[in-house]
């Protein structure tokens, strides 16, 4: 049987096609492409708490959108090193979007047409002109919390009633022996994350998710609020199933070979906490495996319809 033959997929190209996408999701316009290989471009580092992100802008258009009063007040074209020296000093230069956040901006110098990258890039139209990206910025994390009918709200999870825990002292265990408990937690866990304590009542067990003073020791360990949109969720990629008997099993260690069909590339499973929830295709990302997703089962209805 031939070897596999993957698709490969550029982690950078494949990022920036995504960030794209995402901007003109949010309603704004964006594209990629390659800057006009001429003079006056701005080249710049954005910085904020979440990281930092680098571009570009023409100076020129930035001035015109930015101060568009200024040009009838001059009486000759505002030379490039002036445009550069009041781009340092203006606070914002163009104005903050969720898209390109930051909070002060580095680096900033006119550059030369021959260092303008020669590759594609991601671009994004501001009210003070289109900034073009040589460096994206970091993958924010999702603010809304996992609402109840998000697709995502039935994952199955484990939900352990942690009671405490002990040392074993003993060589062996015996029928009729008593393991004592020497630490209470009381303890709730979910995806291995303590979201909580439980309590006895005459009723059952009563949850909350901080402790009382009495139990300062578990209080500590549950922490307040836990975002249940931020657990961890195991995700799986099933290549293929293959129905097989016990026979034939037993040689498979002796070079059996597992017939596979030729477009299995294209029909990974991909399963979360052991549900089926995508069907995407094996790529080549780099020096990794890659999974793209082709289909995204949203809702029982479309899982059926597959």
């Amino acid at each position: 049987m031939r070897a596999l033959t993957l698709r490969r997929v550029d982690a950078s190209a494949h990022a920036r096609t995504q960030a794209v996408q995402r901007w003109r999701r949010a309603g704004e316009g964006a594209g990629v492409g390659r800057p006009d290989r001429r003079s006056g471009y701005l080249r710049f580092c954005a910085r904020s708490d979440e990281g930092e992100w680098r571009g570009l802008i023409l100076a020129r258009d930035w001035l015109e959108h930015a101060l568009p009063q200024l040009r009838s007040l001059l009486i000759v074209e505002c030379p490039l090193t002036s445009i550069v020296e009041l781009f340092r000093a203006v606070a914002r230069p163009f104005p903050l979007i969720d898209e390109l956040p930051y909070q002060s901006l580095a680096d900033i110098e006119l550059i030369e047409p021959t260092e303008l990258p020669t590759h594609d890039l991601p671009w994004l139209d501001t009210a003070h002109g289109r900034v073009w990206l040589t460096q994206l910025p970091p993958p924010r994390p999702a603010k809304s919390p996992l609402q109840p009918g998000s697709w995502l709200s039935d994952l199955p999870l484990c939900l352990e009633l942690m009671l405490g825990f002990s040392h074993l002292h003993q060589v062996q265990l015996g029928q009729g022996d008593v393991l004592r408990i020497t630490h209470r937690t009381d303890r709730c866990l979910l995806a291995d994350q303590c979201i909580g304590v439980f309590t006895f009542t005459e009723e059952g067990l009563h949850m909350q998710s901080t402790v009382a003073d009495s139990n300062q020791q578990a209080g500590e360990q549950a922490g307040s609020g836990v975002e249940l949109g931020a657990l961890p969720v195991r995700l799986e990629f099933l290549l293929a199933t293959h129905e097989i008997d016990l026979g034939t099993l037993s040689q498979i260690i002796d070079g059996q070979l597992i017939p596979l069909a030729t477009d299995a590339a294209r029909h990974i499973e991909v399963r979360a906490n052991g549900k089926r929830v995508a069907r995407g295709e094996l790529v080549q990302l780099d020096d990794q495996l890659g999974v793209e997703l082709l289909e995204v089962y949203r809702n029982p209805l479309s899982e059926q319809r597959r």
